[in-house]
């Protein structure tokens, strides 16, 4: 089920796919950005994470590619803590972004599972590139509920659906951030395979979508911004080992223009524009 990695030139600049042309707005980007703290984990597990996370600087380069983009209204707490639970999450109240040295571990956890190729050496490094890809993921996912909030966003359908759309436009402008998006799918992947094991049980009651929604609509949407480019990943009688069903990417280029054009028209007063 998970989606093969692939050396794809980058496909967009940044976010330059949100520059439509829609008309101007008296609006424009606030003062504000991301800033980035840490709080000393609880835990000996937690302070490995914290102490990967700061070395690596992964939530600095989220918050750094996401403040070159979009125009706060002003300063968001990004900050990364011990929680007592495998979470991230926006709070309205205090405007902060919680990001918790748990879902590090859990994620970690999950990705030495994946990585079972290579040298011990090779193996260790391809989990430390998994988890700081799904730590981008996770960051831009919450950013989103916090333009939501912050802009007053108007959003039809499930909040949840909106935020994994603007992230994966935060992760398709470049080839680092792509890696990135294949990180989150192949995390989305084996989550879902976990459920169809009978390892997880899946809430449909929950806001998000089911793990397996999320994993196929991550790979339609990013095949979608870039067909030639990902074009391994569509089954086909000529391509029996792709993930994604052909009858759902045929519409994919689509689902990702309205995505574009959704999300572009919300934020355009608030990117920054050389």
């Amino acid at each position: 089920m998970l989606l093969l990695r692939h050396g794809a030139t980058a496909l967009l600049a940044a976010l330059a796919l949100l520059s439509l042309g829609v008309p101007a707005s008296t609006a424009a980007p606030g003062p504000g950005v991301l800033v980035v703290s840490y709080e000393p984990g609880e835990t000996e597990a937690d302070q490995a994470e914290q102490q990967f996370l700061e070395q690596n600087e992964v939530l600095e380069s989220a918050a750094a590619h996401a403040n070159a983009l979009i125009g706060l209204p002003r300063d968001v707490s990004l900050t990364a803590l011990s929680c007592g639970e495998e979470n991230a999450f926006w709070d309205p109240e205090t405007e902060t972004i919680a990001f918790c040295y748990e879902l590090a571990g859990a994620y970690r956890s999950l990705f030495t599972e994946l990585n079972t190729e290579g040298s011990e050496a090779e193996r260790s490094r391809a989990v430390d590139d998994d988890v700081i890809g799904i730590s981008n993921s996770v960051v831009f996912h919450e950013l989103a509920h916090a333009l939501i909030t912050l802009y007053d966003l108007p959003i039809t359908g499930r909040e949840e659906d909106a935020a994994d759309q603007l992230t994966t436009l935060m992760l398709a402008g470049d080839s680092l951030h792509q890696e990135y998006a294949v990180s989150a799918i192949e995390a989305w992947g084996a989550l879902a395979l976990a459920s169809e094991r009978g390892d997880v049980a899946p809430d449909p009651a929950d806001e998000h979508s089911l793990d397996a929604q999320r994993y196929y609509n991550a790979i339609c949407w990013l095949y979608g911004s870039d067909p030639n480019a990902y074009q391994g990943v569509v089954a086909t009688g000529d391509n029996p080992d792709g993930v994604l069903p052909e009858s759902r990417a045929t519409r994919c280029p689509a689902e990702f223009e309205q995505i574009d054009q959704a999300w572009g028209t919300l934020l355009e007063p608030y990117l920054k524009t050389a």
